[in-house]
């Protein structure tokens, strides 16, 4: 169960492959629950075989008050989710319900039904980021009020049965033993032709929401030096809003600010594929990352990986040297530098490049969705998988 499926992010492009495939390739009886959907478009395809139902409860975008008539307002809204997803449960009868790691009243929602089934809940975002979030406010307020809601957070992460993360790093920091799994997200597709990475299109590209923990404010910031010693190339962003409260008009100030002439903040898409394979280098400035598809996907088409060695999906990912190049997290200068070796050294692209592609071939839904198979198999899954 999600939020909703209207944004182009990485959890929805994963989800709607795994869910196909889990109902096409494996038979499973797949139920897809919303909550938020209200009749809009789903943000990628999924299988006609994957049941689709939104409970339509708008809790989380529906307060529009102030005062204390808001805290009433959201109470009432969240026992109305709460009640709708747990007769929605019931009705199913599930063996497993999934959920993300989004947000708390999700996961007490899931806690609190009174279904018996097994629940599961995929960390997208990495225990280490939810207290790394919190530096991007000023306000000690409202600091204070975020780091609440993320030690609720992992409060209620730590109560369900299993917690499902994305590196071993990830599952080292939860600390929870045998409760913790480590499943890879896997690639949404491979192209079968190797790009001709010896045509220079003097391009660079990052992908992701315009939101803080991807810290394109830094990668503004390093680009102003390769601006300055290769005015020749460009910078192409792809990105979302976060929720609607991205930093995108913020990142267009940055940009006017320090006169960039070669940078454009582009919006999502869902055939991003086709701009991995017009470009020649990827450059990962996240602050944190539970895994980093982005990453696997830019591999896949060929592509060098300059970004800095945060946790966890970099640091896991990327093998310094082969596939790309590392960078101590924060360190602008030094990213500015390693981008600029990049684009001076063509011969250490295609190379990276080519073992990008090699190491990409670990994430292929063929290694990868025998591994969910093994795990929910592991649970004695006979009914359902409500997600």
């Amino acid at each position: 169960m999600c939020n909703n499926f209207k944004s182009l992010n990485g959890v929805e492009r994963i989800w709607s492959q795994k869910l196909s495939l889990l109902a096409e390739r494996f038979g499973d009886d797949v139920y897809l629950i919303t909550y938020n959907q209200y009749g809009a478009p789903l943000s990628f395809p999924i299988s006609g075989k994957v049941h689709h139902i939104d409970l339509a409860t708008r809790y989380i975008s529906r307060c529009s008050f102030h005062g204390l008539y808001q805290y009433i307002d959201r109470y009432k809204s969240e026992r109305s989710f709460r009640k709708e997803l747990n007769q929605t449960l019931e009705i199913l009868n599930p063996e497993i319900v999934v959920c993300a790691d989004m947000h708390v009243a999700d996961l007490k929602a899931v806690l609190l039904s009174t279904v018996h089934a097994v629940r599961i809940v995929e960390c997208h975002c990495g225990k280490a980021g939810y207290f790394e979030d919190i530096k991007r406010f000023n306000r000690i307020v409202k600091r204070l009020k975020e780091l609440i809601l993320k030690i609720q957070l992992i409060s209620a992460i730590r109560k369900f049965d299993k917690v499902v993360v994305m590196t071993e790093a990830e599952k080292a920091d939860w600390n929870l033993k045998d409760k913790v799994v480590c499943i890879p997200n896997m690639l949404v597709a491979y192209p079968d032709q190797e790009p001709d990475k010896t045509h220079v299109q003097k391009r660079i590209i990052s992908v992701g929401r315009y939101a803080y923990p991807k810290g394109y404010d830094m990668l503004l910031d390093a680009w102003r030096t390769v601006e300055n010693r290769h005015p020749d190339w460009r910078l192409d962003i792809y990105g979302s809003l976060d929720g609607g409260t991205g930093e995108y008009e913020q990142l267009q100030r940055q940009i006017d600010t320090l006169g960039l002439k070669t940078v454009s903040l582009n919006s999502a898409k869902t055939n991003i594929y086709s701009s991995y394979m017009e470009s020649d280098i990827y450059v990962s400035s996240s602050r944190f990352e539970s895994f980093g598809l982005v990453l696997v996907e830019a591999m896949a088409c060929g592509l060098p990986v300059v970004g800095f060695g945060s946790l966890y999906g970099p640091a896991s990912i990327i093998k310094d040297g082969s596939t790309g190049i590392l960078v101590p997290p924060y360190d602008t200068q030094q990213l500015a530098e390693t981008i600029c070796q990049m684009i001076e050294h063509p011969e250490e692209r295609v190379r990276m490049g080519e073992n990008g592609r090699l190491e990409a071939m670990k994430y292929l839904p063929e290694q990868i969705m025998p591994l969910w198979r093994d795990f929910y198999e592991s649970l004695g899954t006979t009914r359902p998988i409500a997600s």
